[in-house]
């Protein structure tokens, strides 16, 4: 009988050949990132709790992981590699000069929800951002990172989801939705994958509008045509000499974090049902939390887990 002590659901060890299997990965998508002229950092895994608290949404909020240090100091255990970074960058002005400032970090993150397929308590980011220009060719150029990323690794049948989180600001307008509002049904609709346009018109009749609303909502988006942005970001992408199969306009794209403002993507891949293996977008507000300057910034995140999920099945 084996009388070793368990792991905390949701936490696990992870043997020598995994463990090369992670480096390997890592390795492969390092040297397409430094090609694009990203240098790596790396941040705590801890940090003041109202540093990470207030930036996601409130769902995303009660998954962090807080606790009091001895000295009474309210501390969070990181919830992604991107708030991190806005903190860093606004300690470090210095980085920003003519060119943007390009950076990768590896690194483990932890949220409190219940663990199912490719996706646990503890795991491992893969971040990649742009900082110091809000030029389309940048979103471009994060894009491109992704997809030469996924094609080193030998992975074909995969596609960009794009969309421009503005796309949203005009149910403000068309559909009377305060601004106060508006953040709860971007969430809402964010879970159109998991739970199909009717869950999302029922969550919407829930948090108090009519079908006639909700199914209002869902069509003055999906009928919204790409904004002039990603126009741009898709002219630069053919520039870059991405092919149009790897990408495509998805208008219900909402990703569900409070910090996006502007282009936003997902990587899927055809036949895996554990979700998209990576996602980010344009988050031009939020280092401005950190200092009393705003500075543009976009970024990339690849779940390591799931992609060695359909690496080595």
């Amino acid at each position: 009988m084996n009388n070793a002590p368990p792991t905390p659901k949701g936490f696990r060890d992870i043997g020598p050949e995994m463990a090369r299997r992670r480096r390997d990965l890592i390795n492969q998508i390092v040297k397409v990132l430094e090609e694009f002229g990203f240098v790596p950092i790396e941040t705590p895994t801890l940090e003041f709790a109202d540093t990470i608290l207030g930036k996601y949404g409130d769902e995303a909020d009660r998954l962090v992981y807080t606790f009091e240090d001895r000295g009474g100091r309210k501390l969070a255990m990181r919830y992604d590699l991107t708030v991190p970074l806005a903190r860093f960058v606004a300690s470090n002005q210095g980085l920003i000069t003519k060119e943007p400032f390009r950076r990768y970090q590896i690194g483990q993150v932890f949220r409190g929800e219940n663990p199912q397929k490719g996706r646990f308590r503890e795991f491992t980011q893969f971040d990649f951002d742009s900082v110091g220009s809000n030029d389309p060719i940048e979103d471009a150029k994060i894009i491109a990172a992704a997809v030469k990323s996924l094609e080193v690794l030998g992975i074909k049948n995969f596609k960009m989801l794009i969309n421009d989180r503005t796309i949203f600001s005009k149910l403000v307008t068309r559909a009377a939705i305060t601004e106060d509002k508006l953040p709860g049904v971007i969430r809402i609709i964010d879970k159109i994958k998991k739970i199909g346009r009717a869950g999302v018109v029922d969550e919407l009749i829930k948090s108090g509008y009519t079908q006639e609303q909700a199914t209002y909502f869902l069509q003055e988006i999906e009928s919204y045509p790409p904004t002039q942005n990603l126009q741009a970001i898709f002219n630069a992408l053919k520039d870059m000499g991405i092919p149009d199969t790897k990408y495509q306009f998805s208008p219900t794209l909402a990703r569900g974090l409070d910090y996006y403002t502007g282009m936003i993507l997902e990587a899927e891949i055809e036949g895996y049902g554990g979700g998209s293996v990576g996602g980010g977008g344009r988050y031009d507000n939020l280092i401005g939390m950190f200092s009393k300057k705003n500075l543009p910034a976009v970024g990339f995140s690849f779940g390591l887990d799931r992609m060695l999920e359909i690496l080595y099945p």
